[in-house]
């Protein structure tokens, strides 16, 4: 273990604290922030104020402009100065106004509000950028409003300037969201439905009523150019973690992949969490996922964290993965708050246990044996069988591990095949697979397991800018030339025409078996770095190159972000040998 520390301590990025034992990684930091971030509440922060279910008045609310992508532009809107008049003011009401190039479409109104508004006179716009209502007498609050076309209130005297890019939907939801107004947003981050009332006869009417429909109030932050949803007051269906940051530029942002969790990813974010110390986080998922378990103990592949929808496939590999991060919570933080989840999860895998062969299929509905799966599973089984004691998951893990050096391997390439009976070439299953080897104290195995590894190398690859709408990337880029790992050897198997992608998430997996087996990594971590560079949140792209009939795409991951974190802390975080 000083051997490996000593070489983690060696990477790239690597500084030693001066006075202290513990070893920084800004790299491995930025996961983790990024790492939260997908956790947290998704996008821009909005909240609005509280208002009982049948509320038809004003409603307002803020904007954090901070949670914003970017600094967000501000517009010029039609608008008016005047000076700040104290109630019931007595004299000259006069000002200013910009923004505003047809001056006869547009007057002054001038309010006296007291029980309702007023109309005591109106004033014309002069041609120098000048408006005077003359000497006025108020009895209340004087209130000054730019009115368009004689009815159409668009703005009061000293209006703050509004963001040009975003606007605000107000809703309201019963049985579904019914919108209901569309206001812009100050450049201090408030909003109300008073930015475009309705002048009616003598009365302001200071609000745009939201009547109708008895609910709850929402407010959702709307790109306008795009249309598109980037915060809400809605708050998630689920706590699960969302695997992929979409760009709002890309094509697949309108596809609520960017609300989507796979159950990988969650099992990846508590392991994750764990290893940072951050029992809430790490809970919080556990404890979503196991109100999700279905009876039999199973759960299914992905869930969308908003809308609750379900991909309802069940995968041996996944299910695996989480029970084995339920393990791992247990011995972090000595809880055994999931045990039962995990146990539950455990019996149902060995009723996908072939009893020739002791391998646990892909499903229920596969007739395949995937050597990824049967790694996952051997880990699991083997870390439960630990905790518990039961030897029914002790001798359910070693008839994986007898399976995966039986039926999985290849005896005369030296190798694992993707599964059995299925000689394709497959990156994870020889990554993953020589971590198992090693684990299990055969080295002379993993030995050829892992230089196998080099038919899956990619070098001198570029991470650049694509509109093609199979390869779309219109967000990150790199000036390096990086290396990696590809996930398939093209035209092995199924893999007809596989993509020669540099596989972030895969290449990880690399990483971490080297350092396990004192290889030298520098040099692919540092291209990963450069990949993690290309954003600026901290995110790790999944692969170089977009390929989407093979679901590669070139978007920061959770896959890929949280390998990276876990093998820069700690590489046997994962799989302790």
């Amino acid at each position: 273990m000083l051997a490996m520390t000593v070489l983690v301590q060696g990477l790239p990025g690597f500084t030693k604290q001066s006075g202290a034992a513990t070893v920084v990684n800004t790299h491995a930091t930025s996961a983790l922030t990024w790492l939260n971030k997908q956790l947290d509440p998704a996008g821009v922060q909005v909240s609005l104020n509280t208002y009982p279910s049948n509320y038809t008045g004003l409603v307002e609310g803020t904007v954090q402009i901070a949670s914003l992508p970017v600094n967000p532009a501000l517009q010029y809107n039609p608008n008016i100065k005047s000076s700040v008049y104290d109630n019931k003011y007595s004299g000259i009401v006069s000002g200013t106004f910009t923004g505003i190039t047809d001056r006869n479409a547009y007057s002054v109104y001038v309010f006296d509000q007291t029980d309702i508004g007023y109309k005591k006179t109106t004033a014309t716009l002069n041609a120098n950028g000048t408006w005077s209502a003359g000497s006025v007498v108020f009895n209340g609050k004087p209130v000054i409003a730019l009115v368009k076309g004689g009815n159409e209130i668009v703005g009061f005297a000293n209006d703050a300037q509004t963001l040009s890019e975003y606007e605000v939907l107000i809703s309201v939801k019963s049985d579904t969201l019914y919108p209901k107004a569309t206001v812009q947003i100050k450049e201090d981050g408030k909003f109300a439905t008073k930015g475009n009332p309705i002048f009616t006869g003598g009365d302001l009417l200071g609000y745009t009523a939201i009547p109708e429909v008895v609910g709850s109030r929402v407010a959702q932050v709307i790109h306008k150019s795009d249309a598109k949803v980037v915060g809400t007051t809605v708050e998630p269906t689920l706590k699960l973690i969302r695997s992929y940051y979409v760009p709002q530029n890309d094509p697949a942002s309108s596809l609520g992949i960017g609300d989507r969790s796979w159950i990988y990813d969650d099992a990846l974010g508590v392991i994750s969490f764990g290893l940072a110390g951050d029992k809430t986080r790490a809970a919080t998922i556990l404890a979503s996922l196991a109100g999700l378990q279905n009876a039999d103990g199973s759960l299914y592949f992905s869930y969308n964290t908003v809308t609750g929808e379900v991909d309802d496939k069940k995968r041996s590999g996944s299910i695996a993965w989480v029970g084995y991060a339920a393990t791992q919570f247990e011995k972090k933080f000595n809880d055994t708050t999931y045990r039962n989840f995990a146990v539950r999860i455990a019996d149902y895998l060995i009723t996908l246990q072939d009893p020739t062969t002791g391998s646990i299929k892909g499903g229920p509905d596969a007739n395949w044996y995937s050597t990824e799966h049967n790694v996952d599973s051997y880990f699991f089984l083997r870390d439960l069988g630990k905790l518990t004691n039961d030897t029914k998951y002790v001798n359910a893990a070693n008839l994986v591990k007898n399976a995966l050096l039986q039926s999985h391997w290849n005896v005369t390439q030296q190798r694992f095949n993707q599964g059995i009976n299925d000689t394709a070439g497959s990156l994870d299953a020889n990554s993953w697979g020589s971590i198992f080897l090693e684990a299990i104290g055969r080295h002379d195995l993993a030995v050829s397991a892992t230089a196998y590894l080099n038919n899956f190398k990619v070098n001198n690859a570029t991470m650049a800018l694509n509109t093609d709408p199979n390869a779309y990337n219109n967000t990150y880029q790199s000036t390096k030339l990086v290396s990696g790992y590809k996930p398939y050897m093209v035209d092995s198997g199924d893999f007809v025409n596989a993509p020669s992608v540099v596989w972030t998430e895969g290449t990880w997996g690399v990483i971490n078996l080297f350092l396990r087996q004192g290889t030298n990594a520098q040099a692919l971590t540092q291209s990963m770095y450069d990949l993690q560079d290309a954003d600026v949140a901290g995110g790790l792209v999944y692969s170089n190159v977009g390929a989407n009939s093979y679901d590669f795409h070139v978007w920061p991951s959770v896959a890929a972000t949280a390998w990276q974190y876990l093998t820069l802390t700690s590489p046997t975080s994962i799989w302790e040998p």
